[in-house]
């Protein structure tokens, strides 16, 4: 059986690598013969464990040589095709989409809580969007994937005539004190960027990670790949930047959100200039982060009420239920937390709130009622009135002069 699979699935790896969408090969008995994920849907979105390419393969399988397009209550777009040379078999490629997701309007009439509404808007910001044009590009691969089923050609190689020259004895090797001092160098200016960003100082974490080729140099590895080094590069620098958050006490779910958009975002980017880009930006998110939610300086109960508030800042208030969380009393609760932070629980998660929705007025173009709803007001008129109370400005006027 594995050797009638082997040509299937390395047409189907052909396939990803053409269209950088989801791959999959179901077989005749709606099992997985072969799956290549770009991208994982989230549980509380529909098609998720493979539901809609199974319903799409169990759809098409009895329909061979013949194009199928499915599209999913959320918008998501398949692609497939049934063969049946030797064993039957279906090829399916997606999800994508054919334009920019509504997603205030799916977190509301799915009720999707803070988190999953996060989760949603990374999905989509990897999902593809392609034109017709290149869906009908990609339902052509498709169609003819049996093709991909032939046998590799290996490309002959032609040189030029002229070649370039090389000395064998110009390199230089680093003996093994020299390496021993590069190394400590790095790990001496390694610790030197993780303390600015700590203390939020972008600008001396920049000229750091800019100005020392040392931090992040790593030349031998890929030396003939520059982009996949530069992106082993970024995913260093990421995992810098969150061993910083951490050292701070930020609370875990403001790290994993802003490690995951990175993450993905670095896996996607294929210009080396925007790579670089990305780098100045996660110093900018991370030394933001730090500087607004470092927790070391307050109690572990504290500490617990706030990690609370910032993954639940759009949901009401249970005070009981902090009260258990912390293993005290609800009274010694709200003196301790307003002695530490000089803001009361309610106070606290407000300005949460406020926080967000500035940051969704400068960085996104959804509307006044949309941001209300997502910080958790259901009532974007309050929202406007407690806005402006504690910044001065009416959303709208933050929004075009902020």
């Amino acid at each position: 059986m594995e050797s009638i699979h082997a040509p299937i699935i390395s047409a189907a790896i052909k396939l990803n690598h053409i269209t950088n969408l989801n791959t999959y090969v179901v077989d005749e008995n709606e099992a997985f013969t072969f799956q290549q994920k770009e991208i994982s849907i989230p549980n509380f979105m529909p098609g998720s464990e493979g539901e809609d390419v199974l319903y799409l393969a169990r759809k098409i399988s009895y329909e061979t040589n013949k194009l199928f397009t499915y599209i999913n209550e959320w918008g998501l777009h398949y692609l497939g095709i049934s063969f049946s040379k030797n064993d039957a078999y279906t090829v399916i490629i997606g999800p994508y989409l054919d334009a920019t997701l509504n997603l205030y309007g799916l977190s509301r009439e799915y009720s999707l809580t803070n988190h999953e509404s996060e989760n949603l808007r990374v999905v989509c910001d990897q999902l593809h969007i392609l034109t017709v044009e290149k869906a009908l590009s990609f339902s052509s691969v498709l169609k003819q994937f049996e093709i991909l089923l032939e046998e590799d050609q290996i490309p002959e190689l032609i040189t030029s005539d002229k070649q370039i020259g090389s000395d064998k004895n110009s390199g230089h090797k680093m003996n093994a004190e020299e390496d021993t001092e590069i190394i400590k160098m790095r790990y001496k200016i390694e610790e030197d960027f993780i303390h600015t960003v700590e203390t939020g100082d972008k600008k001396a974490a920049k000229k750091l990670l800019n100005s020392n080729p040392v931090l992040l140099s790593f030349s031998e590895r890929f030396p003939n790949q520059p982009l996949r080094r530069v992106k082993n590069l970024a995913i260093v620098l990421n995992t810098l930047l969150r061993t910083a958050a951490r050292k701070r006490d930020v609370p875990p779910i403001l790290i994993h959100r802003i490690s995951e958009k990175y993450a993905y975002e670095i896996e996607l980017t294929n210009q080396i200039a925007r790579l670089y880009q990305l780098n100045d930006e996660m110093v900018d998110d991370y030394a933001n982060v730090i500087q607004s939610n470092a927790l070391n300086k307050y109690s572990k109960v504290t500490q617990k009420v706030i990690e609370h508030l910032v993954s639940f800042f759009d949901k009401q208030i249970d005070k009981n239920e902090l009260a258990e969380l912390t293993f005290t009393n609800l009274s010694h609760l709200s003196r301790k937390f307003k002695q530490e932070t000089n803001m009361t629980i309610t106070g606290y998660q407000q300005m949460l709130r406020i926080n967000k929705a500035k940051y969704l007025l400068k960085s996104e173009t959804i509307s006044i009622e949309e941001i209300a709803w997502i910080v958790g007001y259901d009532d974007s008129s309050y929202f406007t009135r407690v806005f402006k109370k504690e910044t001065g400005y009416t959303p709208s006027y933050y929004r075009e002069n902020a």
